[in-house]
């Protein structure tokens, strides 16, 4: 049996390259040496970090917020006081719920915390 010849569009390459990956600006490559030493601080940073438990403080008394912290914004994004101490409320009853009233703000009864609504 004859071969038959291809056409020669099946036989032509594409033009279009095999990997997507367009080259764009980017930083200077580092050095070998220097390249490993950023790993190797970054893989350090990113487990110490992560999986350290916190150290006790240098003296065991805590700062106290006085007025001129309020004052100064140091409590702004702190949000409300919590309203009761422990772990139960006393109002509701509930165990390991919130120490504030979501509802104390919204005259519609939304779920907000200093105004910010928590209910989508």
């Amino acid at each position: 049996m004859p071969r038959l010849p291809l056409p020669r569009m099946l036989l032509r390459r594409s033009t279009r390259p095999s990997s997507t990956f367009i080259p764009r600006a980017s930083p200077p490559k580092l050095p070998a040496a220097q390249q490993a030493e950023f790993e190797r601080l970054q893989r350090t940073a990113a487990v110490s970090a992560a999986f350290q438990p916190q150290r006790a403080a240098q003296s065991t008394e805590a700062p106290a917020a006085d007025d001129a912290d309020v004052s100064r914004g140091r409590g702004l994004f702190r949000g409300a006081p919590p309203e009761f101490k422990g772990d139960v409320n006393p109002r509701t009853g509930e165990v390991g719920g919130p120490k504030n009233e979501p509802l104390r703000w919204g005259g519609a009864g939304d779920w907000s915390y200093n105004g910010r609504v928590t209910d989508f």
